[in-house]
């Protein structure tokens, strides 16, 4: 079998819960597979892409710095959903670096030609 697309959607909130996490960690595991993977950030997903995100004390990993990591374990794109940055009333200057913008339009055309589109 070949190589196929995963795309990975995150919605949720980072520290709200494990789905945050179970994004990461999907697609870590499908480029340790040497499949392609998209991650896109969308609704209040997109706090997660937010720099300065402080755990310590807290008992949790800094999802901000797992975000940070996902190109050297091969995800090839990292991208946010433009419009929901305006819902959650985010500039572009608080974000981490290297993260691609979409559009509705950019997002359906995704969609479309993943192989695999999976949504936490």
């Amino acid at each position: 079998m070949g190589s196929q697309h995963y795309l990975i959607i995150s919605t949720a909130a980072p520290y709200s819960g494990v789905k945050p996490r179970a994004a990461l960690d999907m697609a870590l595991t499908a480029a340790a597979f040497e499949q392609e993977v998209t991650i896109v950030f969308r609704d209040e997903a997109v706090r997660q892409l937010l720099n300065g995100q402080v755990t310590d004390n807290s008992g949790l990993k800094n999802i901000g710095k797992m975000i940070s990591g996902l190109k050297m374990y091969d995800v090839k794109r990292i991208c946010i959903h433009t419009p929901s940055l305006s819902l959650e009333s985010i500039n572009n200057e608080h974000l981490l670096d290297g993260i691609d913008t979409l559009s509705d339009a950019d997002l359906k055309t995704l969609v479309a030609s993943a192989d695999q589109v999976m949504v936490y």
